[in-house]
């Protein structure tokens, strides 16, 4: 085959990562070979983010950006969540010569292969991966995400995601534990399932996440389990005992975009600040200081007023929380939030920088408490770059939550699951020591 050199870019989420993985393995077994520079490719697929304006800003600006680095002659492809939100999308980025839904991840090589112009009609997303898909590593040898579902039906007033990846569905526990054994038996030490919602799994299989927690947690081999996107109603003692499994990490991403109850009403969540607290303190009571907690929060959703942002800012200061994100409210055409009238940019950027600046704060002194702590180390390897060993502790989810730096690393080799003391931090960063 020739001129078949492929440039694949992933941006946004891990969901969109996994995507990509089952693109790039589809098109390697069509014989397209991968490189790592646009410039010489003969293939440039563009895995797109439009979560909020400021992704698809960025998606629109590294779109171009490519456009302008192609060589002549190469065929420029734009796919996933932006043409799934923008259906016509090929009408203004007339560049694009390829346009890739959701549904057409499955059938990628053949699109090339045949290919098909940018004039295709998007439909409504109904594609699931399985595991008859084959997927290419691209964040580490040791570490994969797991997609457990895709979609949502939360509907949450602000959020674009159900008008992007369509109505939740989800993959039976046989086909993801088929997945599960062939990433371990791979190598892989850390599985992270996601989903939109994982604590929505099981209901259309008449289980739960509890019991696909257990099932992986009695796979053999020497492994990990984490789990993100915890919806904070999805938390009940049954899944807390299941996070008690000897393989499950203690790690609790919870989102709660706000806490005053009001706000939370108008946002469509469906718990208050009461709820909250007894999901914390259950974790807590649960697991001690070797539970890890992190959310995320937004700032200025429409209506929000001072009071209430005053209360999400005492409580990021005093909750238990290692690890907070903060985001300001972004306006989204098609949700019913964008119906409402929004606050002035100026006090939403306000609003923000304030929030983040008190999370920061907490983090600082919420993550010195792990120094001194034992804990395990996913040893990564040697960075040559700075002749640092890194890892990951189980403080840290890939990706979000910084790294770890291993002191004293002798005969030990990328992939081993070490015994570690953290002895110091640097910002976000662990600094620890194998045992």
């Amino acid at each position: 085959m020739k001129n078949n050199r492929l440039y694949l870019e992933s941006l946004g989420c891990p969901k969109n990562r996994v995507d990509s993985e089952v693109m790039l393995a589809a098109l390697i077994a069509d014989g397209w070979e991968v490189i790592d520079d646009p410039a010489r490719a003969d293939l440039i697929i563009l895995n797109t983010c439009a979560f909020v304006e400021d992704a698809r800003r960025e998606t629109i600006e590294r779109f171009f950006d490519l456009h302008r680095r192609r060589s002549k002659g190469a065929r420029l492809a734009v796919a996933g969540c932006l043409p799934q939100l923008v259906p016509d999308i090929a009408k203004s980025l007339v560049e694009a010569d390829i346009v890739l839904g959701l549904n057409d991840i499955p059938r990628v090589a053949e699109l090339v292969r045949e290919k098909r112009g940018a004039s295709r009609r998007i439909a409504a997303p109904e594609f699931l991966m399985t595991a008859r898909q084959e997927r290419v590593a691209t964040l580490s040898p040791h570490t994969a995400y797991l997609k457990i579902a895709d979609g949502c039906d939360n509907r949450c007033a602000y959020c674009a995601i159900p008008l992007i990846r369509g109505v939740y569905r989800e993959r039976s526990p046989r086909d993801i534990l088929e997945e599960a054994r062939r990433l371990i038996d791979g190598g892989v030490r850390e599985i992270v399932l996601i989903a939109q919602d994982t604590t929505a799994y099981g209901r259309d299989h008449d289980t739960d996440l509890a019991t696909l927690l257990r099932r992986l947690n009695r796979l053999p081999g020497e492994f990990l389990i984490r789990s993100l996107y915890l919806y904070p109603s999805g938390i009940d003692g049954r899944l807390l005992d299941a996070f008690g499994g000897e393989k499950v990490i203690p790690y609790f991403e919870i989102p709660l975009q706000h806490v005053a109850d009001r706000v939370l009403a108008a946002m469509g969540r469906r718990y208050r600040r009461a709820d909250i607290e007894r999901v914390t303190d259950s974790v807590l009571a649960r697991f001690g200081e070797r539970a890890i907690l992190r959310t995320t929060l937004i700032a200025g959703f429409p209506g929000e007023t001072a009071r209430e942002f005053d209360e999400m800012q005492r409580f990021t200061a005093d909750a238990p929380f290692d690890y907070v994100g903060v985001f300001g409210y972004s306006k989204e055409q098609g949700t019913p939030a964008g119906r409402l009238r929004s606050l002035p940019r100026r006090v939403i950027e306000e609003r923000t920088a304030l929030l983040r600046k008190t999370a920061e704060t907490a983090m600082e002194r919420r993550l010195d408490r792990f120094v001194g702590m034992r804990t395990t180390v996913l040893y990564e390897g040697f960075d040559a770059d700075s002749c640092l060993a890194t890892g990951r502790a189980l403080q840290q989810a890939p990706e979000i939550d910084g790294i770890t730096i291993l002191t004293n690393i002798d005969r030990e080799r990328p992939g081993d699951l070490l015994p570690a003391r953290i002895v110091a931090r640097d910002g976000v960063d662990l600094i620890a020591e194998a045992l």
